[in-house]
């Protein structure tokens, strides 16, 4: 398992499992799901899941990657700790 994939797995584990099966019948989230936008998370559990990866990953979380304003995709929040993935 490579970081992106490490960091990925972490995100995903995170997620209220419960609410993601409510919303994708199979269970899956691609790097375009709006995380937010769909109820996954709200602002609290998004700065939760932050220092979680941080600290978990020992990686740093850049928030130049995320657009705040088009929403918050999977894919942006996994190149805002590992920009290499991008």
């Amino acid at each position: 398992m490579n970081k992106s994939d490490i960091i990925r797995s972490t995100i995903l584990d995170l997620l209220p499992p419960g609410r993601v099966r409510s919303i994708f019948k199979d269970g899956s989230i691609d790097s375009s799901t709006r995380l937010l936008e769909v109820g996954l998370i709200d602002s609290t559990r998004l700065l939760d899941i932050i220092l979680e990866v941080e600290m978990c990953c020992g990686v740093e979380f850049n928030p130049a990657y995320i657009d705040f304003e088009t929403g918050v995709t999977l894919g942006d929040l996994i190149r805002a700790f590992d920009p290499v993935s991008a």
